[in-house]
């Protein structure tokens, strides 16, 4: 860089407390058809719920992921649930559906051994097909079992009939997740622009179920804030109007100011969490929590020879060309 551009470098670090109780809960139902349905009382507003939860189902129960399909907020069917928020839903709901299809798989068992005339322990699961290990020749449909269940005895201990099931489960704690991130940025200091060169995200979000979408719900928190240290303000007038209350005053970032992705790399540590089975820890507001701290920390490195101090958010064109008139007596 020239002499008026400056480089610097930033980086911020946080725990998380996410996955907070008191419970999450989940219904599951395998219907005569095969189809198997999730029940959940959590709602999701992209963050990817339907395919995380149907994951944990499928591999649970032993049926393909396209076979189970995930149903949130119906309270005629599953009339509990504590919603989302604080990175709470893979966490809580994750080991509910854990629960629940085992519960039902169980079930599924103990019909199909009837039917098949073997031992419980020789039945299995696998893509929806169940069959009598080492004779795989002797085979249902778990629709078929799913079918029989209704009228089976072999379901006499369990009080119900029929292949379903509803579990809570009430974690002890909160999960605690930690990541760090860091930021690459270039300072101007003739019109105090401040462009953003790289930016790393490291989370520790215990087993990731779903790497692709840990990854984006990291990648989406990350841009909020990133947005947070350059751009966003409530700002208000001397008579407390919020003049920056629409999408032409607000400073969202757009994406022509972030690092292309081969400058935006994402790194999962996998340290699973003793609080749940599945050792999920939270990571839906995770990426959000660092990154004005991040930006900070990179722009006051990067003029921190002039005596220039960061203490305040966002750090505009404005708010930098100010610190740097207020800090130029100082250096006489």
């Amino acid at each position: 860089p020239s002499a008026s551009r400056r480089i610097g470098v930033g980086v911020a670090c946080y725990t998380q407390g996410s996955g907070v109780g008191p419970y999450e809960g989940a219904t599951v139902r395998v219907d005569p058809s095969g189809q198997v349905f999730v029940y959940v009382g959590v709602t999701a507003q992209g963050q990817g719920h339907a395919t995380t939860l149907a994951q944990i189902a499928a591999d649970a129960l032993g049926v393909r992921f396209e076979d189970v399909s995930v149903v949130a907020g119906d309270a005629q069917v599953h009339p509990f649930g504590m919603g989302t928020g604080g990175s709470r839903v893979a966490a809580n709901a994750g080991p509910a559906v854990l629960r629940t299809a085992r519960e039902v798989r169980d079930k599924a068992t103990r019909v199909a051994a009837q039917l098949l005339e073997c031992g419980p322990g020789d039945v299995r699961i696998e893509e929806g097909r169940v069959y009598v290990a080492g004779v795989p020749s002797r085979a249902l449909s778990l629709g078929q079992v799913a079918h029989a269940a209704i009228r089976s005895n072999a379901l006499r201990e369990t009080g119900t009939p029929g292949l379903h099931g509803c579990t809570y489960f009430y974690p002890d704690t909160v999960t605690w997740a930690f990541g760090a991130q860091a930021a690459a940025v270039e300072v101007d200091l003739e019109t105090c622009e401040i462009r953003l060169l790289g930016y790393a995200v490291v989370h520790d979000s215990g087993r990731a179920i779903n790497p692709t979408i840990v990854e984006a719900q990291l990648h989406g928190g990350a841009v909020q804030g990133i947005g947070a240290g350059l751009w966003e303000e409530l700002v208000y007038d001397g008579q407390g109007q919020l003049v920056t209350g629409s999408l032409m005053d607000y400073g969202i970032p757009k994406a022509d100011q972030l690092p292309l992705v081969a400058a935006f790399p994402v790194a999962q540590l996998d340290h699973p969490s003793t609080i749940n089975e599945l050792g999920i820890k939270g990571v839906g507001e995770s990426g959000a929590l660092p990154g004005a701290a991040a930006i900070a920390n990179a722009v006051e490195d990067a003029v921190a020879d002039l005596g220039v101090v960061i203490r305040e958010v966002p750090v505009t064109p404005a708010r930098l060309f100010a610190l740097l008139a207020e800090a130029r007596p100082r250096r006489g």
